[in-house]
């Protein structure tokens, strides 16, 4: 069962202490889209503050990531925020094929199956992403 829907733009997003001053302003442009963006999409919108370099962008999501404030959309390879407090292992996205709109969604029943098959593999696990891809409320009605 699903809880905790939130798209890309329609929860409160309190900015994140603690962060190094790329990940800073990366955050911010991810904050203020209400898209994912991609990488390349995102020093585009830094170039006219003085980031000009990929790599600086990399590290910056990198470090967003480890931390736990943005997750990289792997069918997408593109970013967004966290609708949660702290890191998470296990997350799971509702990924519009024709808007790219993106929900993040907390489904108890599959951290609930993952976790568990995942000890009993004595598999070490970082990340469980599960991508959903389909057609959002709106761009279904149309």
């Amino acid at each position: 069962m699903a809880s905790s829907t939130t798209g890309a733009g329609s929860f409160d997003r309190k900015h994140p202490t603690g962060l190094l001053k790329n990940e800073n302003l990366v955050w911010d442009v991810l904050a203020a889209s209400k898209e994912p963006l991609k990488a390349y999409e995102i020093l585009d919108q830094l170039k006219e503050q003085g980031v000009r370099a990929p790599m600086t962008v990399y590290r910056a999501l990198e470090g967003l990531e480890t931390k736990g404030h943005i997750h990289k959309l792997d069918g997408l390879n593109a970013f967004v925020l966290c609708n949660h407090e702290g890191p998470h292992m296990v997350q799971t996205f509702l990924v519009c094929d024709r808007c790219s709109n993106v929900e993040e969604v907390e489904v108890r029943a599959v951290a609930a199956d993952i976790e568990p098959a995942v000890r009993a593999a004595a598999f070490d696990m970082h990340t469980a992403r599960l991508e959903i891809k389909g057609n959002c409320n709106h761009c279904a009605a149309v």
